[in-house]
């Protein structure tokens, strides 16, 4: 039996649980007999609701989690708005069904996900990442670390490249596909993220954002061509665990898949490295961290792509992280210390990368 999609916390109740676990095959009989529920991730300027349960079992159920993760959308109505009309919610169903369960670039393991066909609401129990240390786009990274993401990112986009199954994911679109939507929602979010940024919105971005709306379609549709791969589509230290090496698991596992897409894999790329680095650490690192990624590719089988290539696409790319920036968190709460922090930091460090590459230089006709 499929148990109903909880649209709040208040609806998932022990026996909900028990069934849902039972349906994922990883109760094994044991009934769960209670729970307390915190909320994490709130003030972070995050889309979604997060909770972490501490579940109890009856009878005792040593080798089943004693906690798990339960994503649910967000609730404030802007935000849902948007989230469906993208298809957010449900794509990242289908990538824990579909991708997650790779060697390369894991996801936490999924004990159930769902969705509501009529509601349109989802819910995932994800593997509780509380023995792993979870990076910090604020606080940023070492070269270590970034190399580490940046290898294990390469090993899992080689095994897509330019792949024939890749058409066979008819519910992945591919960046294109998402051109007239990113256009119709951007006015509204663009306007939100101003007020929103304030005095940390940088006077670039504030010229570039007034003209860029015009330039979605060609930009996504350069980023869709072939090689294409699979996209995250939010690859920043926020959504990295890190693990220890001496772990029987991947050093890094990724969360937060609802805007995985079909496109150019540097996007991934350009996402990290502009979030995880202050602009005078990126200039000194970033060449080399991407000829850290193409060079990944290059022993991962991939073949046909320069480096040359390869740059182009991250250049390229820091227009369309700007882009997504607006549509997907235009509408986001930045209230907390936390998420304002996030927000300035994020805007400045991309700002000054847009400059640093002459990335719109790209667009000359």
């Amino acid at each position: 039996m499929n148990p109903t999609i909880p649209g709040d916390l208040g609806d998932i109740t022990p026996d909900w649980l028990t069934v849902a676990l039972e349906s994922g095959g990883v109760s094994g009989g044991a009934i769960v007999s209670g729970y307390t529920a915190e909320t994490i991730a709130e003030g972070a300027g995050f889309m979604n609701r997060l909770f972490r349960l501490r579940l109890d079992y009856d009878p005792g159920a040593p080798d089943l989690p004693g906690t798990i993760i339960v994503k649910l959308p967000g609730s404030d109505p802007g935000l849902r708005e948007v989230s469906d009309r993208l298809g957010q919610h449900r794509r990242e169903v289908r990538a824990y069904q579909v991708l997650a369960p790779n060697p390369h670039l894991p996801a936490p393991r999924c004990y159930y996900s769902g969705i509501d066909p009529i509601t349109g609401d989802t819910v995932l129990l994800l593997e509780d990442m509380n023995h792993a240390r979870q990076g910090d786009s604020v606080i940023g990274c070492g070269l270590d670390e970034a190399r580490r993401a940046l290898v294990q990112l390469a090993r899992f986009q080689a095994g897509w490249w330019d792949s024939p199954a890749l058409e066979g994911l008819e519910w992945l679109p591919s960046k294109a596909a998402e051109a007239g939507l990113y256009q119709a929602i951007y006015p509204g979010a663009w306007q939100s993220l101003i007020e929103s940024a304030g005095d940390g919105m940088p006077p670039g971005l504030r010229r570039l954002g007034d003209r860029l709306r015009s330039e979605v379609p060609r930009i996504k549709s350069e980023l869709s061509t072939s090689p294409r791969t699979i996209v995250h589509g939010d690859y920043r230290l926020d959504n990295c665990f890190f693990t220890d090496d001496a772990l029987p698991r991947p050093s890094v596992v990724v969360v937060d898949w609802e805007f995985c897409v079909r496109g150019r894999g540097a996007c991934d790329v350009a996402t990290f490295i502009s979030e995880a680095f202050p602009a005078q650490r990126r200039r000194e690192a970033e060449l080399a961290l991407v000829r850290t990624y193409h060079s990944a590719l290059m022993d991962n089988g991939v073949a046909d792509y320069s480096f040359e290539e390869c740059w182009r696409d991250y250049r390229l790319a820091m227009l369309e992280i700007f882009i997504f920036w607006i549509v997907t968190g235009g509408y986001c709460n930045y209230e907390g210390e936390r998420a304002t922090s996030y927000l300035h930091n994020t805007l400045e460090r991309l700002d000054v990368a847009i400059s640093d590459l002459a990335s719109v230089g790209l667009l000359a006709r």
